[in-house]
């Protein structure tokens, strides 16, 4: 919060932090200079980690995916890569609990070419909006909010908003910010194979509570701005 304002009579926050280290760290020296293609005709330059290693991994028409392990793997990042050709809004449009679910089903363990970009990202969202369409629009307006538990008078919420930041590096990841939703889990491996997982294109990633089933982080990339 950079000003607060004299009429307000209450600051509500919430905050979550996480800061990971990943189960099989990536070497600082393979980390190279490498394109990104973005949604734009631009081709980008980032700074792409790499690592050959088992990965719990799956894949299907619209994408592939592989689960990172953090520390002894109570926390794992999951990364969504559409196949090429593919936009991340049509896959996330095919996917619901449900769905991803079987995809982490369907993991198996392979050894895996893997690179991923090294990446900071930070945002701000106004969430007015976007909570009044989840169905609760009353607590923003004057004239219908009910808030007469907490206070006298007549309150609503002025503003809403979230802030989040999280870094992608050689050791692990830090992240800050509120969510939650479903988690994935990994099956069994039934044979080893040799695949490649190249995030060089924009793609999802999520963090998640192995135990809890809770996803803690979600966001995309799509390049460096």
């Amino acid at each position: 919060i950079d000003q607060v304002d004299a009429n307000a009579i209450s600051y509500i926050m919430n905050a979550i932090y996480f800061n990971g280290s990943w189960e099989k760290k990536f070497k600082k020296s393979e980390t190279k200079l490498e394109n990104f293609r973005g949604y734009t005709r631009d081709i980008k330059r980032v700074n792409m980690m790499h690592r050959a290693g088992k990965y719990f991994f799956a894949d299907n028409q619209l994408f592939s995916a592989i689960n990172l392990p953090y520390g002894n793997g109570a926390y794992a990042m999951t990364v969504l890569l559409p196949h090429e050709g593919k936009s991340i809004d049509e896959m996330m449009k095919s996917l619901d609990a449900e769905k991803l679910a079987a995809v982490s089903g369907q993991m198996e363990e392979c050894v895996v070419d893997l690179k991923l970009p090294r990446f900071t990202t930070e945002l701000e969202l106004p969430l007015n909006e976007i909570v009044s369409k989840l169905g609760a629009p009353s607590m923003f307006d004057s004239g219908k909010a009910n808030f007469s538990k907490l206070a006298e008078g007549n309150v609503f919420v002025s503003k809403m908003l979230q802030k989040a930041k999280i870094e992608v590096n050689e050791q692990g990841t830090k992240a800050a910010a509120v969510t939650a939703a479903v988690m994935l889990t990994a099956m069994a491996p039934e044979e080893t194979r040799n695949v490649e997982f190249i995030a060089d294109r924009p793609f999802v990633y999520m963090i998640q509570d192995s135990q809890s089933g809770g996803i803690l982080f979600m966001g995309q990339y799509c390049g460096t701005h």
